[in-house]
């Protein structure tokens, strides 16, 4: 059972007041006081006591803390004075899964990320090829989809750092479509990727609303000290989750878009949805009639698009058409 956050803290008084060699042996009392001078919390008797307990129990549970009551001194102590829950060594199991995620790591690619990241990871495989030699961490287990060489990543950091701390950023966007630069002050809320792309979505001060930015038109970003923008979470959530995709069509709204497939498809959208709201009904001849709620992006027009004949667009009527038009 996972240690409550709760009980965790009161681990943590109980463990530092034990290792206290000013004060040893603190007794019920001490660890309440010291509980309500640190957490403003008194627990009771009964609480401690069970704490003592928790802690004394093996790992996963617990973490084997060696405590003992010392009724000479009136008490608690460790057995073993060089002991604590902030040093509990790590499991056999532990290190095999911490092995198994440097692997996963390296063969998903830090280059998919960042410079910084794929830094730290390279020091963390030389340690982990120094620690466990055995390791084969040359062999790729994982192919993915991304390609090097995507402009763009050079700024992730500046970008990432934006979002984090809610600082505003100055930066020459470049128009694919209207092939033209503009300077625009951007209040960054968030990084996302899609379809092998990344993309800072936040409030354009130049459009007076939420935009998507690809990462390969951004230029000379540039963090700016002024008062940052505040968005709705609401609204956040509408841009960012119910979609499927980046760019949302701007006139229109969430709404229930159906579509029918062929026997022949069926079992892609069924083991692989493509937005958290789906919803399936199936007639008995192998067509299946596909829902989800979402606000309609170019993404999903090119989505439906790309499986010809195999896919018809259901409703709303507008997507009909936008589908059959281009």
């Amino acid at each position: 059972m996972p240690i409550s956050k709760s009980a965790y803290r009161r681990y943590k008084v109980i463990d530092s007041l034990i290792r206290n060699t000013s004060k040893p042996y603190p007794t019920l009392n001490d660890i309440q006081e010291a509980c309500l001078n640190k957490l403003d919390v008194f627990p009771s008797e009964n609480t401690i006591e069970k704490d003592i307990k928790n802690m004394k129990l093996p790992e996963p549970d617990g973490f084997d803390a060696p405590i003992k009551y010392s009724r000479s001194n009136n008490g608690y102590y460790y057995t073993n004075p060089n002991f604590s829950i902030n040093t509990v060594g790590l499991t056999d199991h532990d290190i095999e899964s911490i092995k198994e995620a440097i692997e996963l790591l390296q063969n998903i690619g830090g280059s998919r990320v960042s410079i910084r990241f794929n830094q730290a990871l390279d020091k963390i495989l030389t340690t982990y090829q120094e620690e466990f030699p055995q390791g084969d961490t040359n062999r790729k287990l994982i192919q993915t989809d991304y390609v090097n060489g995507s402009r763009g990543f050079k700024n992730f950091d500046v970008l990432f750092s934006a979002c984090k701390n809610k600082t505003p950023i100055s930066f020459i966007h470049y128009s694919f479509q209207k092939r033209e630069y503009k300077s625009v002050i951007v209040h960054p809320i968030l990084l996302k990727e899609f379809d092998n792309r990344w993309y800072l979505i936040g409030f354009s001060e130049y459009h007076t609303t939420l935009r998507t930015f690809g990462f390969d038109r951004i230029y000379e970003p540039i963090p700016l000290k002024r008062k940052f923008i505040l968005i709705n979470q609401t609204d956040i959530d509408l841009y960012c989750n119910d979609i499927y995709g980046v760019y949302p069509y701007e006139d229109q709204s969430k709404q229930k878009v159906v579509f029918r497939t062929t026997p022949l498809i069926t079992n892609y959208f069924e083991s692989y949805p493509i937005h958290k709201s789906q919803k399936a009904k199936k007639s008995q001849y192998g067509y299946c009639d596909f829902s989800i709620e979402v606000v309609p992006t170019v993404e999903l027009v090119r989505e439906l698009r790309s499986y010809g004949k195999e896919i018809v667009v259901v409703s709303p009527e507008w997507l009909i058409n936008e589908v059959k038009n281009n």
